[in-house]
This record gives C-alpha cells, sequence and structure tokens, in this order.
C-alpha cells in the first residue's frame, strides 16, 4: 500500500521537499478524489501560508475514494476528504472519524430552456450516473420535495462524468439532467437552464475532512492545526472575491472571470463557516450510503479538534 500511494504522490503532485525541510515543516497530505471547487479554501490556505502558520507543508493528491479511505486506515496519509466513503468506511468500524465539513453538494439538475419549473418535469426524462446510486438519491428528494411522483418521470442511467450525462441533453434524448457545479456554467452558455441547485434544497455534506482516531489521540496539535488553516482559507475565501476569481479560473480551468465570478457567486453557500455538519445531513448520507438509522452519527464524527479550531481562531481575533 505505501509503495502504491507514495508512486501515486509522485505522479500527481510535485513538491520541493528540500525547501520543507529548510523551513522546518511537517509535511503532509490530503487526498481528493479531484480537482474540483468543493475543497478550494485548501488550496487557498496552501497559497496564503495558513498551513505554515501552523508550521505544515500540505499538499492535496488526487487519489480514487476507495483507495484513499483504505491508505487513511492503514496510516500511509493522513487526511482525507470524501465524505459519503468516509461515513461508510467509519460505520463498518474503522477507525477513522469526520472532523470537518469542507462542502455542501454541488449537484444541480440542468434542463432544456423551456423548463422553467420541477412541475414541468412529468412525463420527462431525467439522467442519473446509475440507479440507487447518490444522483438517484438526490433526484428522489428533489421529486418529494416538489410533490412530484418517481413514477411519472423516466429514469436513464448514463454511468460517468458530468461531460457524458449532459450528452444525453445535447442530443434530445432527455429534458434534464443531475450534474455538478460548475459544469452547470458550460451547460448554461449552451443555452440549457440551471433550474435547481440541491444545496438550496438540504445542508448534505459532500466533501470534508477525516483523519484516523489515533493521530486525533497522539497528534492533537497537528490536527487542531490543520483544521485552524483550512478554517481561515475559508474565511478570506468569502471575504476576497476579487481576489479570488484569477484563482478559481485557474484552478478549474474556466474559460473567463466572469464564468469565475458567476461560480463564485454559486460555491459561497457550499462552504459552511463553522466546518460542522448538521445533523439532517449527516443522516442523509447515512440514508444514502444504506446506513442504519440507528447507527449513532457520533460513531463517524469527532467535531472536537474543530471546536478547538475555531476557539483558537476566535482568541487570535
Amino acid at each position: 500500500m505505501k509503495k502504491t500511494f507514495l508512486l501515486l504522490i509522485g505522479l500527481w503532485w510535485i513538491t520541493d521537499n528540500g525547501l520543507v525541510e529548510a523551513q522546518g515543516l511537517a509535511r503532509l497530505y490530503v487526498g481528493v478524489p479531484t480537482v474540483t471547487m468543493s475543497w478550494f479554501p485548501v488550496h487557498v490556505a496552501v497559497k496564503k501560508g495558513f498551513f505554515k502558520e501552523q508550521g505544515i507543508a500540505m499538499d492535496p493528491v488526487v487519489i480514487l475514494p476507495r483507495v484513499a479511505v483504505n491508505a487513511l486506515a492503514a496510516g500511509d496519509i493522513p487526511y482525507i476528504t470524501p465524505v459519503g466513503t468516509i461515513i461508510s468506511a467509519a460505520a463498518r468500524g474503522l477507525p477513522i472519524r469526520l472532523i470537518m465539513v469542507l462542502a455542501t453538494s454541488t449537484h444541480v439538475l440542468v434542463t432544456k430552456p423551456e423548463i422553467t419549473a420541477p412541475s414541468q418535469l412529468r412525463g420527462r426524462t431525467v439522467v442519473i450516473n446509475q440507479p440507487g446510486d447518490t444522483t438517484n438519491q438526490i433526484l428522489n428528494t428533489l421529486l418529494k420535495k416538489y410533490g412530484i411522483d418517481a413514477k411519472d418521470i423516466k429514469i436513464l442511467p448514463i454511468p460517468g462524468g458530468n461531460a457524458n450525462r449532459s450528452m444525453a441533453l445535447r442530443l434530445g434524448q432527455a429534458d434534464a439532467v443531475l450534474i455538478t457545479i460548475p459544469y452547470d456554467l458550460v451547460m448554461e452558455k449552451e443555452g440549457f437552464r440551471s433550474l435547481v441547485y440541491f444545496k438550496d434544497i438540504m445542508d448534505l455534506p459532500a466533501t470534508g475532512i477525516a483523519t484516523h482516531d489515533e493521530r486525533i489521540r497522539k497528534r492533537p496539535q497537528e490536527v487542531t492545526g490543520v483544521l485552524t488553516a483550512i478554517l481561515k482559507g475559508v474565511m478570506y475565501t468569502k471575504s476576497h472575491k476579487d481576489e479570488m476569481l484569477p484563482l478559481i479560473k485557474e484552478f478549474v480551468g474556466l474559460e473567463s472571470l466572469d464564468m469565475a465570478r458567476k461560480a463564485y457567486d454559486t460555491y459561497m453557500t457550499i462552504w459552511p463557516d463553522t466546518g460542522m455538519g448538521s445533523e439532517e445531513g449527516l443522516r442523509m448520507v447515512m440514508n444514502l450510503a444504506g446506513i442504519a438509522a440507528t447507527v449513532p452519527v457520533e460513531k463517524m464524527v469527532n467535531w472536537s479538534p474543530l471546536r478547538e479550531a475555531s476557539a483558537a481562531l476566535k482568541h487570535a481575533r
């Protein structure tokens, strides 16, 4: 596992180890599934030196969720971000805990331009990723919210990324599709409509920070330092819009600053100020993962380091 993981690090994220050693910083890694705006405040915290203030050199590394959770449990990586995978693994008994929520769901229902209200989905075809997955569950939640019987729509499963699923809409084979932001900006540019953002329906944690139970016990100062840096990244991101736009454009590869501005305005509400997940949102994640409602949330989360980080920030002001 360790050799494989180190190879992944070498391929995906190249850093200057000599510089880190000279500055006396602790090299840490956080596993992310892909480059996405959901963990953009971590990128900002790196760029602005907030991790360095805590004596940390933090490097995001792209790693598949199922690989990431095993690497975390084995001690091969200290932090990972995919909430659904984290919750599922913790419920199975792995000694890992969600310690912060970075972002809520980024799913959005994009439709043909003539569809102007959710009620008009009746009798229409909606594209999801695959039956029973997160996109299917989110669609069911949206339908329930707007009083639409699932039998009144046709579900078209198309596995793959945003571009793959959206092709059915472009080709006229479907009327709506569930994708994630900021790909909605691409679809809007082509004339489609971003009808419903799931973040406006439910506070569903999608991206977070998790670590090993042993790390919380043995390295509490480090864990608190990581969360302190990220909280500062969130605050700085939300309070420095003009500075963030070129960073966003570069980070996710958007075409223009105008698109970056639209993305920023949308994302502002998905980054929780406190980093704390709601009971309702966490229960929804558990439901999506097929975890029994009798399982206590406390088995999968530990907010103590986050509370300490928040207290430290308040004291520093």
